[in-house]
């Protein structure tokens, strides 16, 4: 019987054993580590360039910056929606929405630059005789210049061109206050086509060594450029170069001097988002509110700046693992 007893026991305790083995073997199965590839070499996104990494702001439900070079963000009736990654800035066709804030001189001081973010707008209509809230020019960002009428950077959606009604006509303006540069004012306008009402990502880079300004539309070289001094009829591909002084021609005949180095002059150390800088109330700088101008209309999310012109497959990089949710 004491052999019966043992035996039994004995048999049960294997048997509680093996099936406690199992079970661990089990968890231990489903919570191994998820081996993610690397993009570009990266395994998220904050890992690119990470000490040029000047603004990062993500929106979850406030206007914290990851780098504390944006602080003190004052909103007006500023929203949030589902995003990319997370939650987004939510715009409005009805109301006006923005938010004004200090930054340090991280961001007033920027002569190379890098801005990425990825933007969802039903794009802009004219503003016509009946100017409103959507209607027209549509501010995205702005370093705020209180005695000029335009900020130092300028990021906003142009009025539409009634020809290519499903286009985003996305405009980089900039003021170079360095001495020497005539054509102080240079922009680059990205023909986004076919992209009303989705989620898309955008980069815009300054190099100054080169004078050349990008662009990129999820990751890749953006085609159909204008906006900068003899662009060619059916628009460039991927960069333009910017001049200091007129070049006479897109293969500048003049051999004007390149744009060169950057420097923002008469700043405040304040930035808007989601408007111009004249479009706020009161107005941020010497000016007044514009019947062809409003607030931004639509959505933003993962709003970077960067103190260096980002290599294109750096680019391609943060497209892709900001996607991945990474």
């Amino acid at each position: 019987m004491k052999n019966i007893f043992f035996n039994k026991h004995t048999g049960l305790a294997l048997a509680a054993l093996f099936l406690m083995t199992n079970c661990d073997e089990s968890i231990d199965r489903d919570n191994l580590p998820i081996p993610y590839a690397s993009i570009g070499g990266y395994e998220n996104s904050d890992e690119i360039a990470s000490a040029n990494l000047v603004t990062k702001l993500s929106f979850e439900d406030n206007l914290a910056d990851k780098t504390n070079n944006v602080t003190s963000p004052v909103p007006v009736g500023v929203e949030y929606t589902a995003g990319i990654k997370g939650k987004a800035y939510n715009g409005s066709s009805s109301s006006e929405k923005y938010a004004v804030a200090n930054v340090s001189d991280a961001i007033t001081g920027l002569n190379a630059f890098t801005i990425s973010f990825w933007m969802n707008s039903a794009n802009t209509v004219a503003p016509g005789s009946s100017p409103g809230q959507g209607k027209g020019a549509q501010g995205i960002f702005s370093i705020v210049r209180p005695t000029e009428f335009w900020g130092g950077i300028n990021v906003f959606i142009e009025n539409p061109d009634d020809n290519f009604p499903n286009r985003i006509r996305l405009k980089l303006g900039v003021e170079n206050g360095r001495s020497g540069v005539v054509w102080r004012g240079q922009s680059l306008i990205m023909n986004i086509d076919d992209k009303k009402n989705t989620w898309f990502h955008v980069t815009m880079t300054y190099d100054p060594a080169s004078s050349k300004v990008s662009a990129y539309i999820n990751g890749e070289s953006a085609t159909n450029l204008n906006g900068f001094a003899y662009a060619p009829a059916e628009g460039a591909t991927g960069s333009a170069t910017w001049y200091a002084d007129n070049p006479g021609g897109i293969d500048n005949p003049n051999n004007a001097p390149g744009y060169g180095v950057f420097q923002m002059v008469g700043t405040n150390g304040k930035m808007v988002l989601g408007n111009h800088q004249f479009e706020t109330d009161p107005p941020l700088n010497n000016g007044s509110h514009q019947d062809w101008a409003t607030s931004y209309a639509g959505k933003l999310d993962e709003f970077r700046i960067y103190n260096i012109a980002l290599k294109s497959s750096d680019v391609l990089a943060l497209y892709k693992l900001e996607k991945d949710n990474r």
